[in-house]
């Protein structure tokens, strides 16, 4: 029974490391997007920098019209702020039903 559960805690460290590096992985791939965006966007269009905009979705919902077969503004980007620096930060159990909400 010492032996199953030596390696039962093996196995879940190993889990636990993986998913560390996963978590870090993911954070360096939206860390290089965004400077990306950055970029294009000072770059801009014929010349024209596109205007990037921090928006807090907690506050109000972005001013941005979207139906189908109407042309988007690429003028402006609205970037959505991180959770932790959100006014209206949600709750465990908000974050728990936006993740089963998630298709």
């Amino acid at each position: 029974m010492v032996i199953l559960t030596v390696i039962i805690a093996f196995f879940t460290y190993l889990v636990w490391k993986v998913y560390e590096r996963i978590a870090w992985l993911t954070g360096a791939m939206e860390s290089h997007s965004d400077i990306m965006m950055r970029i294009e966007a000072k770059r801009g269009i014929n010349g024209d920098p596109i205007k990037l905009v921090a928006w807090d979705p907690t506050i109000e919902p972005p001013p941005i019209k979207r139906e189908h077969g109407e042309e988007i503004d690429v003028n402006t980007i609205y970037v959505y702020l991180p959770l932790d620096q959100r006014k209206n930060k949600p709750t465990w159990w908000g974050r728990v039903q936006a993740l089963l909400r998630f298709p």
